[in-house]
């Protein structure tokens, strides 16, 4: 489902050729939301845990159609994994999809329990159907679905949506689709795969009525935390969907209300008021500019009776404290069925969030990105005076050492009364040390707070050796010094990558800082994972490591392409205790590039 000022360029050239002139500039909205961002942002920067809710005609299928099982990611796709007409579609879903009386209670209530603070419901997912009641005509009756609302009689789970999540203390907002695959007038792209009829398209009159159901749910369903559009890509985005105009009527209308990216191109762009990387986590967060990563706790958005891939307590945890750790928000999806049942799974997990949220949620709420590149052993948030140590690896010998200097008035374990001491270590060259207990409080996420006399004073990054012994040494740790070598990103959504990539000058070098404590000094063995294309490979390289013995060479072998990773051992190094630097370097070059790097593991032996 990343462009910043290409991407604005771009949609400035996409104004809509017929229909009504667009009256606002693009230009001038994307500055007017900027402008007042700080002030409506406020809630949403103290909040970092949202609840997402995919919910339609996609629900009463559950990941299968006409008894044959889908094996897809996104049950929501299921029309189009199935190749179902839009018409077979309705006949065979509408009846099926009956939400019980109260199911939004209970989702508030969930959502409240798991120490959320706000929600945002699909009003309309890509297969058009819409869960609020319009009055557009087109959704009151059409020759292809018979209509798009899709509540009982009587009813508008819209509406019973926010209200339950307001009456909760939530702020309820709405994702809204912009790709449609039944308006008869909508853009062909991302389309099902079923055979489409020949017609043409009069964009504009999809923009209109696109228009028409943005100002229904900012007219009739109360203050809306957001709008939460979906999706642009590289020749549909910005004037293609008439993003001014959209712009224009949401701070007209509601002057509070925020807008994520997804008007234009690029999870990662700049436009709006939130960037959306999706089911993944940008390992640097995305410094000079605010994000929130959508992720589900299966693998489905949709309600799959078949994905039994669930997260558990430990896992989401993790998840949210490194998304905060590096200045995001959270928003997680719950999928619930026909019914609006959430699936047992998803509720044991949330209301286990929400058991570590009532202990550790300080180092949560109102908190702002660590000030630490990296720590090897966890994360870290921090608040005016406050520093939060989130400890994922609980230290064996009780040491737990932080890469700062600064006054620590006070050091206290969340959720515990026990005492710790804490200190300056001349064995780790006037890092801090907090001595900690024997046994952490949470076995996924324990939290020491510091409290401090004046700011963190972050100290060089180290990578010291994780509960396992292990060194891993990734891209993003890394130093890269000459022409060309930088870090390569691969994939959007879920399955993103990122490796030492554009190796394609020899004199290019790759450098880690390396922390070996007393008790982890000795012989590690030396693992590289890398890639190569078959016509490049044979160069060689040497790791040598400044104040360690050993300097083990090897040549890189062919893999069978530059994103095809095979793990290689290329020998061993001597690692005292102190701080070291590792450097990879290349002695030869014979094909086009050296060699892509994904990970570099110094194992400790014996």
């Amino acid at each position: 489902m990343a462009s910043e000022l290409l991407a604005l360029a771009a949609a400035l050239s996409l104004v809509p050729q017929s229909g009504p002139p667009v009256q606002p500039t693009e230009a001038a909205e994307v500055e007017a939301w900027a402008s007042d961002r700080d002030r409506r942002m406020g809630w949403w920067r103290e909040a970092r845990f949202g609840m997402f809710v995919h919910w339609g005609l996609y629900s009463p299928a559950g990941g299968f159609w006409d008894g044959k099982r889908y094996e897809q990611h996104y049950a929501e796709w299921i029309q189009h994994w199935a190749a179902v007409p839009c018409a077979e579609y309705a006949r065979q879903m509408k009846p099926r999809f009956a939400p019980d009386a109260g199911f939004a209670d209970k989702w508030a209530e969930l959502a409240q329990a798991a120490g959320m603070r706000y929600a945002v419901m699909t009003a309309k997912h890509h297969d058009g159907f819409t869960l609020f009641n319009s009055k557009e005509p087109y959704s009151l009756s059409n020759e292809i679905a018979g209509g798009t609302n899709i509540s009982p009689a009587g009813r508008d789970v819209a509406r019973e949506f926010a209200d339950a999540m307001r009456a909760r203390g939530l702020r309820a907002g709405f994702y809204y689709s912009l790709l449609d695959w039944q308006h008869p007038d909508a853009y062909e792209m991302a389309l099902p795969a079923y055979p489409k009829a020949e017609r043409t398209r009069d964009h504009a009159r999809y923009l209109a009525y696109m228009r028409g159901h943005v100002d229904e749910l900012l007219a009739n369903y109360g203050p809306l935390s957001t709008i939460w559009f979906d999706y642009s890509d590289p020749t549909h985005q910005g004037g293609a969907w008439g993003a001014a105009q959209l712009m224009s009527d949401m701070r007209a209308k509601q002057p509070e209300i925020l807008v994520n990216n997804r008007l234009y191109f690029g999870l990662e762009n700049k436009n709006g008021d939130y960037g959306t990387p999706e089911k993944y986590v940008p390992p640097t967060g995305l410094p000079g500019m605010d994000w929130e990563v959508n992720h589900t706790l299966n693998e489905s958005y949709g309600f799959s009776a078949h994905d039994m891939n669930w997260k558990d307590t430990g896992a989401v945890v993790r998840l949210l404290s490194d998304i905060v750790s590096k200045g995001g928000n959270l928003l997680l999806n719950i999928g619930p069925d026909a019914n609006g049942r959430v699936p047992e799974q998803a509720e044991r997990a949330l209301r286990g969030v929400g058991a570590w949220m009532k202990v550790h949620g300080e180092a949560i709420y109102g908190t702002t990105a660590s000030p630490f590149q990296r720590l090897p052993w966890g994360r870290a948030t921090q608040k005016q005076g406050v520093l939060y140590l989130h400890v994922f690896d609980w230290p064996s010998d009780g040491r737990l050492v932080v890469p700062m200097q600064g006054e620590v008035r006070g050091a206290r374990l969340l959720g515990s009364d026990a005492t710790l001491k804490w200190g300056a270590s001349e064995q780790e060259s006037g890092r801090l040390v907090v001595e900690l207990p024997a046994k952490p409080v949470d076995a996924a996420v324990s939290v020491v707070r510091l409290d401090l006399a004046g700011e963190v004073k972050p100290m060089s990054v180290l990578v010291f050796p994780a509960a396992d012994g292990a060194i891993t040494l990734s891209p993003h740790d890394a130093t890269l010094e000459g022409p060309s070598i930088r870090v390569e990103r691969v994939g959007v959504i879920g399955d993103v990558t990122h490796n030492i990539g554009y190796w394609l000058d020899p004199s290019a070098t790759a450098s880690w800082p390396v922390g070996v404590g007393a008790v982890q000094q000795g012989a590690y063995r030396v693992e590289i994972e890398l890639a190569c294309a078959d016509g490049a490979a044979g160069a060689r390289m040497r790791l040598e490591v400044e104040g360690g013995a050993g300097a083990p060479e090897f040549t890189v072998p062919a893999t069978g392409g530059w994103q095809s990773y095979r793990t290689i051992e290329v020998g061993r190094v001597e690692l005292p205790m102190g701080a070291h630097r590792a450097i990879l370097r290349a002695l030869s070059k014979p094909g086009e590039a050296v060699v892509n790097v994904r990970a570099l593991r110094l194992v400790r032996e014996g």
